[in-house]
């Protein structure tokens, strides 16, 4: 008996009126649209925030814990910290935690708080915030989120960030424009970023910002690629070139190369998964590496475990060929180095 009326209580739920179904909602709205608080407490939908609701389907993405926390968020308020950085598409590791929203007020504002929001107050003499704007894939409407501006961000990441990380972050918002559809260039240049750093001194995390962005580089890609340039240079191998378009020996164009050297014609591709899953990706991986033997560069291929499980053993391939191709280095060994943080 207890089955079969939690089975009729579920086939007689009342249908989420469609622009519910599809998107974070208020409870007013809710129950303006004919809903009742019962109904609102049904298995399907989530409160990620008091006063708001989303279907259980959506709830654990960050774009849609940032339009459920837009139905609540107060006039000034801006996303800020990890959460615009996932806005933004800027690597974050895996040890950054995500368990809430991070939401940011000018001084004198109170910062926001409640259940699931991480609040801050920035000072008044720095603030500086913009508008993302985002197009839906769904819809192909126009979405706005009220976000810091890049380069505060950026200083906001280094009280979590550990400088690697500081700096993949940084090599990012200097070489991408992100995914505001408006945007033109990159979101950031390195020149904003010393104003910015110049602007945080006496405060928290200004050393290491200042530490940081003397490694920041344009040009990288992804945040293994910034780690594995971090960790060679640190071993003592001369830094590489970021993403260049190699020529062969007549001049013609081959492909761009992650990492390469090209007074001694080296280069590394790094070969995340994406290799694995696309067989498409996985021939043209290996087409690619062979046109670079053509036009008379010798290719490599680091992958993740080069990156967090053990460098090193790649870091003394690497200068073993850049000493074959007639590099000179006056260490007579490599420095150890660590991996990186997943």
């Amino acid at each position: 008996m207890l089955v079969w009326r939690q089975s009729e209580t579920v086939s007689q739920r009342v249908p989420l009126p469609p622009e519910f179904v599809q998107a974070p909602f208020s409870r007013r709205n809710a129950l303006r649209a004919g809903l009742t608080d019962s109904r609102l407490r049904s298995r399907d939908l989530v409160r990620p925030f008091h006063g708001v609701r989303i279907h259980r389907d959506l709830a654990n993405d960050v774009l849609w814990r940032c339009r459920s926390y837009r139905e609540r968020m107060g006039a000034g308020f801006v996303f800020s910290h990890w959460t615009a950085a996932s806005l933004l598409g800027v690597p974050l590791p895996d040890y950054v935690d995500r368990s809430t929203v991070h939401v940011s007020a000018r001084h004198p504002s109170r910062k926001p708080s409640g259940v699931g929001v991480t609040g801050h107050q920035i000072a008044a003499d720095i603030w500086r915030s913009t508008e993302l704007i985002l197009r839906d894939d769904d819809t192909g409407s126009l979405d706005v989120f009220p976000i810091v501006s890049p380069a505060l961000l950026w200083t906001q990441l280094a009280t979590t960030l550990d400088l690697d990380d500081l700096v993949a972050a940084g090599d990012a918002i200097v070489t991408s424009r992100g995914p505001d559809v408006l945007a033109v260039g990159p979101m950031v240049t390195l020149d904003e970023l010393a104003a910015t750093i110049a602007a945080h001194t006496g405060r928290r995390g200004v050393r290491a910002l200042q530490r940081a962005l003397s490694l920041v580089r344009v040009g990288s890609l992804s945040r293994p690629e910034s780690l594995l340039r971090l960790m060679l240079v640190r071993a003592g191998i001369p830094e590489p070139r970021l993403n260049l378009t190699v020529c062969d020996r007549s001049g013609a164009a081959i492909a761009m190369a992650d990492l390469c050297w090209p007074d001694y014609r080296v280069l590394i591709e790094y070969e995340g998964d994406g290799h694995r899953t696309s067989r498409a990706k996985f021939r043209s991986d290996i087409t690619r590496i062979e046109k670079y033997a053509d036009g008379d560069w010798f290719g490599m291929r680091a992958s993740a475990d080069d990156v967090f499980v053990d460098p090193n053993p790649f870091a003394g391939r690497i200068a073993r060929r850049l000493a074959a191709q007639g590099w000179r280095s006056r260490r007579t060994e490599l420095r150890h180095i660590a991996a990186a943080r997943s």
